[in-house]
């Protein structure tokens, strides 16, 4: 079961028709009998068993780290023949522990090949083949977004900057919520936690800007970025044959891809989590906007960002401690940050190593560029400078993602070298511009991105006030973007609609 399947929103439909039968006190019920419906469609059984291990490992761990110096019995509150005096050291090492075992899990699951993948890379470097059968593990749905969660919720505890839950359902529901369990947001138990834990009924306002927001990820997924997937995946299956130009813009059709593919899944959940009262946190916030690549870090996949930010970066020190400190942690945070993406040496560098890179040469070259503006009395807000600045972002981080798709760091390099390649097309390519995609289909296609960048730009200009006022409006924009979803949206015949690509992650 993906979030855009039949099923899901018939899940959807069921979920709202229960939780108003239950009330207020039975929607907790709900959610988490309909999370782990989910759970069991998109991810199996293996699913199931290991995020109840994982869940009930963190929260075990956070009852013994909360009764530190306590008397009473962990598990109900009653007088323990036993005091557990668990103090100082002994603390520690239950975090310790429970870090550990959370990782363990995670590691066993995602980075069983990544010694190999680093020989490969190794060899690759030095111009030779290295050959190696990888080991085979199960897939499980959402490792990536829950384990996270289950960590800084225990460190949370260890901090004494949230109460424990005494609630094992409770806790459950927060981690397995089928709104983020397959790509996020890494939500806080603070946030999202204590709000799955006090649902409140869904406004008729909520609903409206619930469904706006489905069907805002629904055209974002359908119809753009599915159009841009058979652009990317045309080009780069068989980018040895297309010249530089085509590499070029089937580098930037996969940054718009990623884009759309992630922001969209993030709009359809957040919209289905307000049609039940539920706020998540916010994941994206107009990246392409940025005129920096820190800023662009700050405002792409926001939640994971906040997690480095206060469980690694901070934690060593951040920029508190001399401007080497500064950036030895910022190389942490961004090598981290690669490895989450994946165990391969492709995610590894193009969303970790090589943004750290950009940082720092960023970072070092400030004070140059300042006193250039200052010698030829240029103003640094200027818009001409402000475009040029989001323009070298995009094409910086657009090369990253280079790295992101690619199968390996050998056609990255073809690829990146192809894109000074002349030369056109395959004489067998077929389609507009010889992109695999049909007149019709390239029509919409630029279409649609002009209709996203427009709205965005309004974001960001008006932040969080609304495009649309009243509810009449609202209602018939609701109409109006299902229409187009339902007539423009890539079905059928000649499409094949491809699962959330932070899904794999």
């Amino acid at each position: 079961m993906s979030y855009t399947s039949y099923g899901f929103f018939a899940l959807i439909v069921a979920g709202l028709i229960m939780s108003r039968m239950a009330g207020p006190a039975g929607k907790k019920w709900v959610l988490l009998v309909m999370s782990l419906i989910f759970m069991a469609a998109a991810g199996g059984y293996e699913t199931m068993v290991f995020w109840f291990i994982s869940t009930a490992a963190g929260f075990a761990a956070a009852l013994l780290l909360a009764h530190a110096s306590s008397d009473k019995n962990i598990f109900g509150g009653q007088e323990a023949s036993v005091p557990l005096p668990i103090e100082g050291k002994r603390k520690r090492g239950i975090l310790f522990v429970a870090v550990a075992f959370q990782l363990g899990l995670l590691a066993y699951f995602k980075y069983a090949n990544l010694p190999a993948y680093t020989l490969e890379a190794f060899y690759e470097l030095t111009g030779r083949v290295y050959e190696f059968e990888e080991k085979e593990r199960m897939a499980l749905a959402g490792i990536s977004f829950y384990t996270l969660m289950v960590i800084g919720y225990d460190i949370d505890v260890y901090r004494g900057e949230v109460l424990t839950v005494r609630s094992f359902p409770a806790f459950s529901l927060f981690t397995g919520y089928f709104g983020h369990l397959i790509q996020g947001p890494i939500d806080s138990w603070q946030e999202a936690g204590k709000n799955l834990e006090a649902l409140s009924p869904a406004s008729f306002t909520d609903f409206q800007d619930g469904c706006l927001r489905i069907l805002s990820g629904l055209f974002k997924k359908l119809v753009i970025s599915e159009r841009l997937a058979i652009m990317v995946d045309t080009i780069y299956g068989d980018y040895a044959s297309y010249g530089g130009w085509y590499l070029m813009l089937a580098s930037v059709a996969f940054t718009l891809q990623l884009y759309t593919d992630f922001c969209g899944c993030m709009d359809l959940v957040l919209g289905v989590s307000r049609l039940f009262g539920v706020r998540l946190a916010e994941n994206f916030r107009q990246p392409f906007f940025s005129e920096s690549v820190s800023e662009f870090w700050r405002r792409w996949h926001i939640t994971l960002g906040a997690f480095l930010r206060k469980y690694v970066y901070i934690p060593l020190g951040g920029n508190q401690k001399g401007a080497l400190r500064k950036y030895i942690n910022t190389i942490v945070v961004f090598l981290l940050s690669g490895l989450w993406h994946g165990g391969k040496w492709t995610f590894i560098i193009g969303t970790g190593l090589l943004q750290c890179f950009y940082m720092i040469v960023g970072a070092l070259s400030e004070p140059l560029a300042e006193r250039c503006y200052r010698l030829f009395r240029i103003r640094r807000t200027a818009p001409v400078l402000r475009l040029l600045r989001k323009l070298r972002t995009f094409v910086l981080i657009t090369i990253g993602f280079v790295l992101f798709r690619s199968e390996s760091l050998t056609m990255a390099g073809e690829i990146l070298k192809g894109m000074f390649r002349q030369g056109w097309y395959p004489e067998y390519a077929e389609g507009v511009f010889y992109s695999g995609l049909g007149t019709g289909d390239f029509v919409i296609l630029l279409m649609g991105l002009a209709l996203l960048f427009l709205v965005s730009l309004w974001r960001e200009k008006k932040g969080e006030q609304k495009i649309l006022r009243g509810e009449g409006l609202r209602t018939m924009a609701c109409f109006a973007i299902l229409l187009v979803v339902l007539v423009f949206g890539c079905y059928g015949k000649g499409y094949d609609i491809s699962s959330f690509i932070y899904s794999r992650f």
